[in-house]
């Protein structure tokens, strides 16, 4: 089973973006798990524009600091990041719950989000990342709520996701040539 399937089987929104890194799988990988961003500066302003605390250091750990869990990793196949939160206020009310939480979470006045990473190998110096972004919204009035600032923040939603990528894309490369 996915990852993305046993903790957001059912959601009302789902967006994704992939890419294609001349890199193998195994160092791939890493980059995802540890995640540094830290350099792309359209993340940074993008963040801040939401009103997303940006964290000292835009990675993985700065992530988890500012309400990302990781909810979960399959070493060289998949990591899922979960948050909760009332995304379309301007705070985003996120709320820092473990990850053994966020399954059974059911608080009507937030939604719950997962963000994935998914691998695979194409061929062994060629590997295809995915990341998908899920919502469920608790209930209906949140769910309009929700769509209401979706329609405004989802082109800038796949611009951070495509953004990552290629982060991930340019250190794997750069990593691959030394």
């Amino acid at each position: 089973m996915d990852l993305q399937e046993k903790y957001l089987p059912v959601f009302d929104v789902s967006k994704s973006e992939q890419i294609i890194i001349n890199s193998p799988a195994d160092r791939v990988f890493p980059l995802i798990k540890d995640l540094d961003f830290r350099n792309s500066e359209i993340v940074y302003w993008l963040f801040r524009l939401r009103g997303i605390p940006v964290p000292k250091s835009l990675t993985m750990i700065g992530l988890e600091k500012i309400g990302f869990k990781k909810l979960e990793v399959q070493e060289n196949r998949e990591i899922v990041l979960g948050l909760v939160g009332k995304f379309w206020t301007i705070s985003g009310n996120l709320k820092k719950i473990g990850s053994g939480e966020f399954r059974d979470f059911e608080d009507k006045e937030f939604a719950k989000a997962i963000w994935s990473f998914k691998i695979s190998e194409i061929e062994p110096s060629k590997t295809k990342v995915i990341t998908e972004t899920r919502i469920l919204c608790l209930n209906a009035v949140i769910k309009r709520r929700f769509r209401n600032y979706w329609t405004i923040i989802s082109p800038f939603s796949a611009l951070i996701r495509r953004e990552i990528l290629k982060c991930i894309k340019q250190q794997a490369e750069n990593h691959s040539s030394d």
